[in-house]
């Protein structure tokens, strides 16, 4: 029976790619002393593997050679490469046979191994190879350092959920405010009340000036990451953007607000301005500090009467 493989990249998928570094977080080796989340990492691709993949007899050994291997940066195989590979064989129709000889067992084992690898570095996650490796070997031995059973499934989710959803928004965070902290020193920019950086470029029609968020605004723009990468652009597009200031993020109707039609910004975002913890995309993680540099060529005032709410007399003015 075909099978697809599905979110055997452990909880990594959940922080996207936004944050990698160029050094791997996986640390190969380990400490003497039990190193919980690593356990819990290795536990939960060996578990997964177990119940979704039961049925193919995969060689462990080549597996956590493939995650020891991406720590090295001595993989034999690309991740793009690897992902490939299991691509075509968990999408390609299979007779009652899972392997067709042993250099395909291990071949599949290794990229999977490299995927995993991939992932965790991805996520950022500070990993040891000692460790995930030994949750590999309990796993298969039915035996677990967190307990027996059910407890130790959900010992493993547990931690899991815990780095993923407490530990590394925090540490995201930290990083995002660092970094911004050093920006700040440059006396160039210009800081508000609610933490956003900014330098005007130029300030444009002081008369053509937004000044509610219901207003709409026709604006060119880019976007960065802290690393440079560029999730997003309207000069890209060949089209400028338009849009009420009410419908984006609040640093953005902040800072487009500081200008007048014809105006340009440039600006970073702290989290809490941005999609706080929320990853967004590979290029837009957890906590993300963003730049943007914004062009606003047109504003479209908001020329709609609010109604008095219910039960607010209109004011009587005696003439």
């Amino acid at each position: 029976m075909k099978k697809i493989l599905v979110i055997i990249a452990t909880a990594a998928a959940m922080l996207m790619a936004s944050c990698s570094s160029k050094d791997s977080s996986i640390t190969v080796g380990g400490s003497s002393e039990l190193d919980s989340l690593s356990y819990a990492l290795g536990s939960n691709i060996a578990y997964m593997i177990k119940y979704n993949l039961g049925d193919l007899d995969l060689n462990y050994d080549k597996i956590t050679k493939g995650i020891e291997d991406f720590a090295r940066g001595k993989n034999s195989i690309e991740p793009e490469q690897a992902g490939e590979i299991l691509q075509a064989y968990f999408m390609s129709p299979r007779d009652s046979v899972p392997f067709r000889s042993e250099a395909q067992r291990d071949s599949i084992s290794y990229a999977l191994g490299v995927d995993q690898g991939n992932g965790m570095d991805a996520a950022r996650v500070p990993a040891q190879t000692k460790w995930i490796n030994k949750a590999f070997v309990d796993v298969k031995a039915e035996h677990s350092a967190f307990g027996e059973g059910q407890d130790a499934e959900r010992t493993t989710m547990r931690i899991m959920q815990n780095w993923f959803m407490v530990e590394a928004p925090k540490m995201f965070l930290k990083e995002s405010e660092d970094f911004l902290a050093d920006i700040e020193k440059d006396k160039k920019w210009q800081k508000t009340e609610s933490g956003l950086l900014y330098q005007i470029v130029e300030e444009g029609d002081a008369e053509l000036r937004p000044t509610k968020v219901t207003d709409k605004v026709k604006v060119h723009y880019k976007g960065l990451n802290m690393k440079g990468e560029q999730f997003d652009s309207s000069y890209d597009r060949g089209e400028p953007a338009e849009f009420p200031l009410n419908a984006v993020i609040k640093g953005w109707s902040e800072g487009v607000m500081l200008l007048g039609q014809g105006g340009k910004i440039k600006m970073w975002l702290h989290p809490d301005l941005a999609y706080g913890p929320q990853a967004m995309s590979p290029e837009i993680g957890p906590n993300a500090a963003l730049y943007f540099e914004v062009e606003l060529l047109e504003v479209m005032p908001d020329i709609t009467v609010e109604e008095p709410a219910e039960g607010e007399a209109e004011e009587v003015v005696a003439e």
